[in-house]
């Protein structure tokens, strides 16, 4: 998995900040929030098959201190 995950890095390696994680809750009687990967300047949204992988990048970015944002 770590060989995966390297090839993500430019999502928090600091080259390129347009990167976040985009807070929501997909219904009001959710506790915990919900996170998807996009770019915040081109709106898009990172778009992985793998659920683990996706899990992981989640968690990578979380621990790496890339910005969370509620809206775009």
């Amino acid at each position: 998995m770590n060989a995966n995950l390297e090839n993500f890095s430019y999502l928090w390696d600091g080259l390129n900040s347009d990167w976040a994680l985009l807070k929501f809750k997909a219904s009001p009687s959710e506790k915990e929030p919900r996170y998807v990967i996009v770019n915040t300047k081109t709106k898009q949204g990172l778009i992985i098959e793998d659920d683990h992988l996706y899990q992981y990048l989640k968690e990578t970015m979380c621990e790496k201190g890339v910005r969370i944002v509620s809206g775009l």
